[in-house]
């Protein structure tokens, strides 16, 4: 009765021993066994008028742009990819339809820049996310918002391979 007692005792002890070795496997597993990179995370400062990236050369992955408007009028984030200076972009004029001084936008359809995307106008005071994927290359981020990119509203972002 002892022996068969004992055996029944190890038999329970080996299958603890084995779930328990088997639940820290499922644990583990997919912490280790992640083959993506996790997502940078890129704070962005907007305000009357200028754009502060958190960095300004990273690798190319995956980022999370996380722009925060500081300023007080309403603003927005525009990514694009193009081997002009962040200064010399290729602007038109805006028409308001009122008289008002001319003010004018970056030409997102220049043949020279390529839009990757954008945070869509958003008030001051509050802040946006939005996840993007950049390959090598040089981009610039800016406010499109109509006279802004004039007043100093871009800054230049670098993405090595």
């Amino acid at each position: 009765m002892r022996h068969h007692r004992s055996s029944i005792l190890r038999i329970r002890l080996a299958q603890f021993v084995t779930f328990f070795i088997v639940g820290i496997l499922l644990v583990i597993q997919p912490v280790t066994g992640q083959s993506e990179t996790p997502h940078q995370k890129i704070s962005i400062v907007l305000n009357d008028f200028n754009v502060h990236p958190s960095v300004s050369q990273t690798t190319a992955r995956t980022f999370i742009f996380d722009a925060a408007n500081e300023g007080i009028n309403t603003h927005e984030l525009v990514i694009l990819r193009t081997d002009l200076k962040p200064d010399a972009l290729p602007r038109k004029k805006f028409k308001n339809g009122q008289v008002a001084p001319t003010e004018y936008l970056v030409n997102e359809d220049d043949a020279r820049l390529t839009t990757i995307d954008e945070i869509e106008e958003f008030p001051a005071g509050t802040r946006q996310k939005k996840t993007i994927s950049l390959s090598a290359g040089h981009y610039v981020l800016f406010c499109n918002i109509p006279g802004h990119y004039d007043k100093g509203m871009f800054a230049s972002l670098q993405i090595m391979p």
